[in-house]
């Protein structure tokens, strides 16, 4: 039996929404499916608030769907939930926000070693070359336009969403750049299962950052930098994340592919 969207749409009629009490897709959890060259793509609605039960479902649907004959390989997506954001100061050159420290908050606390140079935010910074004012925006030439992206504005077009590969769910944040640049950062996150079937959220070492900018007039990514071994599960990602469209005729080489078992 040749596998078709409609066959996918029926194998997940078949799975129950514990928290709402009817199969996924009547109780809306499922917004949208797709089946291109092999891929099962499944789109699912907006947590209200944490995305645990998606993670959670991402994994069962990911197991019902690969077995399925036609079906090589499965990526489940979602928007972010909406957050409210705190209130954050932009530190200028590096697009770095952070959380704004009351008067009375420090970041070292109380007992500060002032006679061998701790201050109240730690010890003093070494000496190097900076400007009068590092905080200011660069006005010089060439312009850098990655020290153009600030979270904290609204009026750029940015969004976030979320893809599981695998064991693997990858968080990604954009934000355009009016000179037809993405800014794109990563995280990819796993979970550790023990011998009780519980599972240990996302633990340290366990997490992993990429930041990699697009260029939509050229369509190609044109930096990517961060710390794993292999960047390319990450450019996978993003364009499921961010839905890059592949050119018609253009074939998808992925490296999210299950691998298959050696004969014994």
């Amino acid at each position: 039996m040749i596998c078709t969207e409609e066959t996918i749409w029926s194998k997940l009629q078949t799975m129950n929404d514990p928290k709402l009490g009817a199969n996924i897709v009547a109780s809306g959890t499922v917004q949208d499916v797709a089946l291109i060259d092999g891929r099962a793509m499944v789109k699912l609605s907006q947590p209200e608030v944490e995305a645990f039960e998606h993670q959670a479902m991402a994994g069962a649907i990911e197991r019902e769907l690969a077995s399925l004959d036609g079906v090589e390989r499965v990526s489940v997506t979602w928007d972010k939930p909406e957050e409210k954001r705190a209130d954050v100061t932009s530190h200028g050159r590096d697009g770095v926000s952070l959380n704004i420290l009351s008067e009375t908050d420090t970041a070292m606390g109380t007992g500060i070693a002032e006679e061998i140079g701790y201050g109240e935010f730690g010890p003093d910074q070494q000496m190097a070359p900076e400007a009068e004012i590092p905080d200011e925006h660069w006005e010089g030439y060439p312009p850098v336009m990655q020290w153009d992206v600030d979270p904290s504005d609204a009026s750029i077009e940015s969004g976030e969403s979320t893809v599981q590969l695998l064991d693997w769910h990858f968080e990604l944040w954009w934000q355009k750049h009016p000179a037809g640049l993405m800014y794109v950062a990563i995280q990819a996150m796993h979970e550790d299962t023990f011998g009780d079937g519980s599972e240990r959220s996302h633990p340290v070492g366990r997490n992993v950052v990429v930041n990699l900018v697009y260029d939509e007039q050229r369509k190609a990514v044109v930096s990517v930098y961060g710390t794993p071994r292999d960047f390319r599960p990450f450019i996978e990602a993003f364009q499921i994340g961010c839905d890059i469209q592949i050119p018609e005729g253009v074939e998808q080489v992925t490296t999210t592919k299950p691998k298959q078992e050696s004969d014994a």
